[in-house]
């Protein structure tokens, strides 16, 4: 059975440096990390004006953005992003009562 790391995952760095990217909810001092990125996976650059995709044995699918820094703080807690921290907690808030998206 192909696991979902053989499917459609790719490396990202020509190094294959497991700890050249930052993973979220990976614990940094796995010495058994892989260094390909599959599914689910958020992939983040600095700077720069190219960068590098080598498919694993079953070919990769990615989505490349791009945009200009907003120079604002973020806080990330799973499909909600927003400026700080409390600003997080009214939203799961809203969420959960069912007023977050308003139309």
């Amino acid at each position: 059975m192909i696991s979902a790391l053989d499917y459609l995952a790719g490396y990202f760095d020509s190094e294959r440096d497991p700890y050249k990217f930052e993973r979220q909810g990976e614990n940094y001092f796995d010495f058994e990390r892989d260094c390909r990125f599959a599914a689910s996976t958020l992939v983040m650059y600095g700077d720069g004006d190219m960068i590098q995709v080598e498919a694993a044995d079953h070919g990769v699918r990615f989505m490349l953005v791009s945009g200009a820094p907003l120079n604002e703080p973020v806080a990330w807690a799973g499909p909600i992003v927003m400026n700080t921290h409390q600003e997080l907690r009214i939203a799961f808030d809203e969420f959960h009562a069912g007023t977050f998206v308003k139309q």
